[in-house]
């Protein structure tokens, strides 16, 4: 239980905390006259960043968000949507594929193209965000299952194993 405790205290307060009646990427694609102001926290995926003279702006694409905040990729994702931070974010450390989690509020709608679709984009002016750290793929030997294998075998004897004349004819 504490290292549970140790391993969300790292994660600010503003990004575990859920907003109450927060509206999604699809409702304020489709009423945004609605929601201007409007308390938004969500994550997602990291698909660009772009510095302006004052902001940097994500383009994110959406995905739900667990009990701490962190952006569950394995669900289907509602949209895209854009995120205004207003100071300089690093290209290289704020790269696709990296996931993030922002609270802030709604601003406005902006329509770029997909290729040649226009898309709607919710532009959220950030107050906090959280850059979740990469997944380390797991360290370890996949070794096969004990009762695959020879149980008198090993192949970095360097003579014949003395057990083996114990079982003729067991290679």
């Amino acid at each position: 239980m504490m290292l549970m405790t140790a391993c969300s205290s790292s994660i600010p307060v503003e990004i575990r905390q859920t907003v109450n009646n927060a509206p999604g990427v699809a409702q304020l694609r489709d009423q945004p006259d609605s929601y201007i102001s409007q308390p938004i926290r969500w994550g997602g995926m990291i698909l660009e960043t772009e510095n302006k003279q004052d902001t940097s702006w994500l383009t994110i694409i959406a995905f739900p968000l667990s009990d701490n905040g962190e952006p569950q990729t394995s669900a289907r994702s509602p949209g895209r949507f854009i995120a205004l931070v207003n100071e300089f974010l690093e290209p290289l450390v704020y790269s696709r594929d990296r996931l993030i989690t922002v609270k802030g509020s709604f601003f406005k709608t902006e329509t770029l193209k997909i290729g040649e679709y226009p898309y709607v984009y919710p532009v959220i002016e950030v107050d906090h965000y959280y850059l979740w750290p990469k997944k380390q793929a797991p360290s370890y030997v996949d070794y096969p299952p004990y009762w695959g294998y020879d149980p008198w075998f090993y192949p970095g004897y360097p003579w014949p194993h003395p057990h083996r004349h114990l079982f003729p004819g067991h290679h």
